[in-house]
């Protein structure tokens, strides 16, 4: 009987030795990571919040929150993480409003010019219209007399040679004449190492963003890359390096301050490229909402 106690007592302390040597569930939690998209893990290290995160991650779930139970040392980490992500959130805001400004600039002068155009094209029909109408039926009338068809055939020559007169004109009136930006933004100039100016500026967690490649995209290059890919791609800029490609970046790059008189084609390339920056940088906003949203969930 004492032998069978003995067993039984030794069975007890031992499962209570095992129990004490066994981490608390909450520690279990906290070795698995957070559910981190690979897009929020990658900002999550470019704004330097990852070793951040391990530490949050290491401290017991009743203690790392949120809740009532969460201890002074994870609140620290969650306030230093939430600092980080949304300095990172406001500086791509302050990139993107930037880019808004110099594309609704972009727009105006597009409108404008346009407007131009059209006005001057209705006018130009109008005028070939009136003087191929009147030297046609001038030109029929003297035809009825002997006397006067020399005089006829002359006038039908000179009001077709007007009518080709205007139709050139036309051509040339389809591109809408030019106009230099006055205190617009360049915000392209960064990806041609052209020089900037009025704000023309990537603070460096962007930029950074901006020179890493998509997570699991590897191949493809990086987001700045990828931007050069679709403007070749959509003809915005030519792929092979000449003075003609060299002068439309000029041109798509250019400063207040040069004067450079855009066209229509260029101001359409120009807030073409600036809007898909811009795509790149709401991406960027939705990685750090989702970093955000996990760690308000854990």
């Amino acid at each position: 009987m004492k032998l069978l106690y003995s067993a039984l007592w030794f069975i007890i302390f031992s499962i209570s030795i095992a129990a004490q040597a066994l981490p608390p569930a909450g520690d279990a939690a906290a070795a698995t990571q957070f559910n981190l998209s690979p897009g929020a893990r990658q900002v999550a290290q470019l704004i330097g919040v990852g070793d951040l995160i391990e530490q949050l991650q290491s401290l017991p779930e009743r203690e790392r929150g949120p809740g009532a139970g969460m201890s002074m040392e994870a609140m620290m980490l969650r306030q230093q993480i939430t600092e980080a992500v949304l300095t990172a959130s406001l500086e791509a805001d302050g990139v993107i409003a930037e880019i808004d400004g110099e594309s609704e600039r972009l727009a105006d002068v597009r409108n404008l010019l346009e407007a131009r155009r059209d006005r001057a094209l209705q006018i130009n029909s109008l005028a070939n219209l009136m003087t191929g109408g009147a030297s046609g039926i001038l030109g029929t009338a003297l035809q009825f007399k002997d006397s006067t068809a020399t005089a006829g055939n002359w006038v039908s020559i000179a009001g077709g040679s007007l009518a080709t007169l205007f139709s050139l004109i036309g051509i040339h009136q389809q591109q809408g004449g030019k106009y230099a930006l006055r205190e617009t933004p360049n915000m392209l100039a960064p990806f041609f190492e052209r020089a900037a100016e009025y704000h023309t500026t990537y603070p460096e967690i962007v930029w950074r963003y901006l020179e890493s490649p998509v997570p699991g995209e590897l191949d493809q290059g990086t987001r700045r890359e990828r931007l050069h890919k679709e403007w070749v791609k959509f003809g915005r800029i030519d792929e092979k390096e000449s003075a003609k490609s060299q002068d439309k970046i000029a041109f798509l790059t250019s400063r207040s301050s040069e004067g450079r008189r855009l066209t229509i084609d260029l101001l359409s390339d120009r807030a073409a490229m600036l809007a898909s920056v811009k795509v790149w940088l709401e991406l960027m906003k939705r990685d750090l909402s989702k970093l955000m949203l996990a760690l308000r969930t854990h």
